[in-house]
């Protein structure tokens, strides 16, 4: 059985391949940074709007 570890993702040795070309065309990812943002935002918003109505609801 051949090992599984011999890949250069998984070995010690550095890679020295040169980046593919959408590397290089797309430097700067912000616009992803700013959406990860507003999506961690708007998911803590929807977890209190269904705890509150769980906290609400229970109290009966």
């Amino acid at each position: 059985m051949e090992n599984q570890f011999n890949t250069p993702e998984h070995s010690h040795e550095k890679q020295e391949e040169k980046l593919p070309p959408v590397a290089v065309e797309e430097k700067d990812d912000a616009p992803a940074g700013r959406n990860i943002k507003r999506t961690i935002i708007i998911a803590v918003c929807v977890l209190i709007v269904f705890y509150l109505i769980y906290y609400f609801m229970s109290e009966r």
